[in-house]
């Protein structure tokens, strides 16, 4: 496998992993991304025309996509264990494979980078960089807050002006703004880290940084509020490495990833695009023919003619619409 770094957009990840039959992780990803659906959709029944278009087509593939790409599309979806790292706009996936093949990828807005590393040693330091945490003495004492479920659902939707009137209110508890204001810089949301082993989620962690300090949620299951706890950072990257190595402690028995042939993935006739291609078709007749009625004292004496040219028009929409379906070779110069 190559080491050199792999970089693809959003839109190119999603054409990729359609073309090599993962449909359902190439939407959650556009999800993720929050795309529209309509543009998602487009990428999902025309991955061709994406790939094309960024020059990363290869015709001479039965995939339609380099060897190199269907690689690392088969290994980030079917990878054992995984690690996923989440924040506001972008994120840091690791992907296991085995003990010498790990694919990390970054991902920050629309863009994503695979780079091909062969141990996890740097792994606390690139989580620690990626979240831009600093290491230091706890600035402060270990201190508990609850907020009311309402109140805590409420503070994720809250404008930052009412946010801020919040943290400045006097008779707020210190301990309170200091919460809020860590709460706020983070994007108003809390971070999430999976642990994911094969398809089933083993662990789940959730923290709010701070400066050096960090936020954890105290579960209290008997309680009707929500608590947070705060923490040094030491310890929390504890409790992530823990996890890493509670995860990757069950062993692989083999790992194979599936040959990508299924007829389905090759896209070479698409139904889609011709039933695309015939709803445009009558879109531009259903125009024409408005457009007529507006004389239509003129020609409605020759409706037999009319009736006609649109039978004439259907037809050659249906023999469009068909040809629409095969799959446009590529040729290359």
């Amino acid at each position: 496998m190559t080491q050199s770094p792999i970089t693809l957009s959003t839109n190119q990840l999603i054409a990729a992993l359609t073309l090599c039959g993962y449909e359902k992780e190439a939407q959650s990803v556009g999800k993720q991304q929050k795309i529209k659906k309509m543009e998602l959709d487009q990428i999902l029944y025309g991955p061709d025309f994406i790939m094309q278009k960024s020059n990363l087509w290869d015709d001479e593939t039965t995939v339609g996509i380099s060897e190199t790409i269907v690689s690392l599309i088969q290994n980030i979806v079917e990878a054992p264990k995984k690690i996923k790292f989440v924040q506001k706009g972008k994120s840091l996936n690791f992907y296991w494979i085995n003990n010498d093949h790990i694919i990390m990828e970054k991902q920050l807005q629309k863009k994503h980078v695979f780079s091909f590393i062969y141990s996890l040693l740097g792994f606390e330091e690139e989580v620690t960089n990626f979240y831009k945490l600093d290491h230091g003495k706890n600035c402060v004492p270990q201190t508990k807050i609850g907020l009311s479920d309402s109140t805590y659902d409420y503070l994720h939707h809250m404008s930052s002006k009412a946010l801020n009137k919040m943290i400045e209110d006097d008779s707020v508890e210190i301990q309170m703004k200091q919460f809020l204001q860590d709460f706020k810089d983070n994007g108003q949301e809390v971070i999430h880290v999976m642990f994911q082993n094969g398809h089933h989620l083993q662990t789940a962690l959730s923290f709010i940084p701070g400066n050096r300090y960090c936020w954890l949620p105290d579960d209290q299951r008997e309680s009707k509020e929500v608590h947070f706890v705060s923490a040094k950072l030491d310890d929390f990257l504890s409790l992530i490495e823990n996890a890493k190595t509670e995860l990757l402690k069950t062993g692989v028995s083999s790992y194979s990833p599936n040959k990508v042939k299924r007829t389905s993935l090759l896209k070479k006739f698409s139904v889609y695009r011709g039933l695309k291609s015939f709803i445009q078709a009558n879109l531009f007749l259903v125009l024409t023919y408005m457009m007529l009625l507006v004389s239509k004292q003129e020609w409605e004496p020759n409706t037999n003619q009319i009736a006609v040219y649109i039978f004439i028009f259907e037809i050659g929409a249906l023999i469009a619409s068909f040809m629409a379906c095969f799959r446009p070779r590529v040729y290359k110069d």
